[in-house]
């Protein structure tokens, strides 16, 4: 009873408990990046200007625009022929690109215009497919950067045990935070940029699928005006 009163006679300042320091997430996985804090980064930028890219690329207008299409069977329908290759010429699609190709190499001939228009529309389509693939080669770096942090991590992590005598936990700490948050980021980086790339690439085969048909169309037009 006695000790009851003594301790109860000790001022609250004594025995108020210390305040706990939280630190944010973001700290805490920066800290424990380490130097692979700014590759991440870097892998971050790159994947999001990519992203950007080949969603402005990969789109109906930027590749058959339906507008242009119509407006330029209906110049080469009323014979138009100028006001025809201004429309491809301007509409800064790839099929515009095509089609004011064969409209130029219609002075020589059909199977000039042709063997152009091929040829444009396979470069182009290849300029796309490889901004394409430079997204699926960030989703392929990504975990590899992260398995490395984690192989980093963990051998940090065993040099504190190989020391000998009590590890520090702190030190053990810090190797094995590196190794679980580094895999983590990286596959926060690939997983969205694996799906990325397959929607972009199925979208890239329907629109080429699409601008083959419109090529062929437009190749059947100029052979029936030079027939005339």
């Amino acid at each position: 009873m006695q000790s009851l009163i003594l301790f109860a006679q000790i001022p609250l300042a004594q025995v108020e408990a210390e305040p706990i320091v939280t630190e944010s997430m973001l700290f805490v996985y920066a800290q424990a990046c380490g130097w692979f804090l700014p590759v991440f980064v870097l892998i971050s930028i790159v994947f999001v200007t990519l992203t950007i890219m080949n969603w402005l690329a990969v789109s109906r207008n930027g590749i058959v625009p339906s507008e242009m299409i119509e407006q330029f069977h209906e110049k080469l329908e009323a014979k138009e022929y100028q006001e025809a290759y201004e429309t491809a010429k301007n509409s800064d699609s790839v099929l515009g690109k095509i089609w004011a190709v064969g409209l130029v190499k219609m002075s020589d001939n059909v199977a000039a215009a042709e063997q152009a228009m091929k040829d444009t529309a396979e470069e182009e389509v290849i300029r796309l497919e490889h901004r394409l693939c430079y997204l699926g080669t960030v989703a392929a770096v990504s975990p590899m950067v992260g398995l490395l942090g984690t192989v980093v991590g963990m051998i940090k992590a065993f040099s504190v045990i190989a020391r000998g005598g009590p590890p520090n936990a702190s030190e053990l700490a810090d190797g094995i935070a590196m190794a679980l948050v580094t895999t983590q980021i990286g596959l926060m980086i690939a997983i969205p940029a694996l799906v990325l790339f397959e929607i972009f690439k199925n979208r890239l085969a329907q629109l080429v699928f699409e601008l083959n048909l419109q090529t062929e169309n437009a190749l059947q037009q100029f052979k029936n005006v030079a027939a005339k």
